[in-house]
């Protein structure tokens, strides 16, 4: 059901949006293992914030 998505950068991991959820998975011998479920306005895990986190302009 969900699709491959260039904001995961681990081969063969899947995203399905469910409303305002995103949930990561990724399939292993027939059986669907769930990686991450998460508010889609939540930083994904694992990404640093810088100092401007905000991203405004210098």
């Amino acid at each position: 059901m969900g699709r491959r998505s260039d904001d995961i950068p681990v081969p063969g991991v899947l995203r399905f949006v469910m409303g305002a959820y995103l949930v990561d998975y990724e399939i292993r011998s027939g059986v669907v293992v769930i990686l991450a479920i998460r508010h889609g306005q939540q930083r994904p895990p694992g990404i640093p914030l810088e100092d401007d986190f905000d991203f405004e302009a210098p």
